[in-house]
């Protein structure tokens, strides 16, 4: 079952890289030939091209990691990186600012990117996959880091990036690590993977708003679609399930996911349903927002009745 299902990604994940280097290809040469009014720029299209290729790369480096992981030599690199990431953060920091040549910084950039993926194997692959505490702990500093960003504390920018970009990479492994885990349970399955597909893309969209990069609003109003329909479909259709005679272990992934979920739906309900506490959190100067309908004011004639 492992061999069919890695394949199965190995080959999905290559079918998404031709898609998108087709969309790419394409949005680039219909900026080229000036056909195509847009904000983009062809910068945008690479760039938008580079993220979406590190999916299918982490679902590949994932999804081999897992169907080798009795292999000893790949969990001690998964172990000592982790240890040593500090060590290397710090370093691919210094070489951003130093660096000059774009195609060095592109290499340190890559180095770091595979460097942090293997990092995140350590908690994400090989640890116990029912304990909470690394996402316990990746949702404290998610939520200190708007805090911090909320205030305009120095290097709150940088931090809150890092912390949105581990947790992103770290949930959307782990949703693939869930689809080795489910066995014969195909509903956790559906339900692991996408609610941890749909987390990834929310946190997503969180980060480009933050840092204004192109894209932000097509991935946020993505997941603001995504998240409450999978919200009422999981709700109406775990009754069904079987979830009493569900293993122990599924049942505490499950719990372990509901945490960023509680997290990133109640940011959603702030956003839509009380927008004044949602302003409050990501506003530091609150007292000139208007609230109402923004109805211009209007002037009522005072008229005569009798004619006069």
């Amino acid at each position: 079952m492992e061999k069919a299902l890695h394949k199965r990604i190995k080959l999905v994940s290559v079918l998404v890289m031709i898609l998108f280097s087709l969309v790419a290809i394409t949005g680039i040469i219909m900026l080229k030939s000036g056909r195509f009014e847009s904000d983009f720029v062809i910068e945008d299209v690479i760039i938008a091209w580079v993220v979406c290729m590190v999916f299918p790369l982490i679902s590949i480096i994932t999804s081999y990691s897992i169907y080798n992981k009795e292999k000893i030599y790949i969990r001690k690199a998964a172990k000592y990186v982790f240890f040593i990431y500090p060590i290397l953060l710090i370093a691919s920091f210094i070489g951003f600012g130093s660096l000059t040549n774009i195609i060095l910084i592109v290499i340190v950039a890559t180095m770091f990117l595979l460097f942090t993926i293997i990092a995140l194997l350590h908690i994400n692959i090989f640890a116990n996959a029912s304990s909470l505490g690394s996402t316990i702990v990746f949702v404290v500093l998610i939520i200190i880091s708007i805090f911090l960003k909320r205030f305009h504390i120095i290097f709150s920018g940088p931090f809150i990036v890092m912390i949105l970009a581990l947790f992103i990479i770290g949930s959307f492994m782990f949703g693939i690590r869930c689809l080795y885990l489910g066995e014969r349970n195909n509903y956790f399955k559906n339900v692991s993977f996408l609610g941890s597909f749909i987390i990834t893309l929310f946190l997503m969209g969180l980060m480009w708003k933050l840092q204004h990069w192109p894209g932000g609003d097509l991935i946020m109003y993505t997941s603001n679609i995504l998240l409450p329909l999978a919200t009422i479909i999981f709700l109406l259709t775990l009754p069904s399930s079987g979830f009493v005679e569900w293993k122990r272990l599924h049942k505490k992934i499950l719990i372990r996911l509901l945490i960023p979920w509680t997290l990133i739906f109640l940011l959603f309900i702030l956003r839509y349903l009380l927008p004044e506490v949602h302003n409050m959190i990501w506003t530091r100067d609150v007292s000139a927002k208007n609230y109402g309908f923004d109805m211009p004011d209007y002037i009522i004639e005072l008229k005569d009745n009798h004619g006069e």
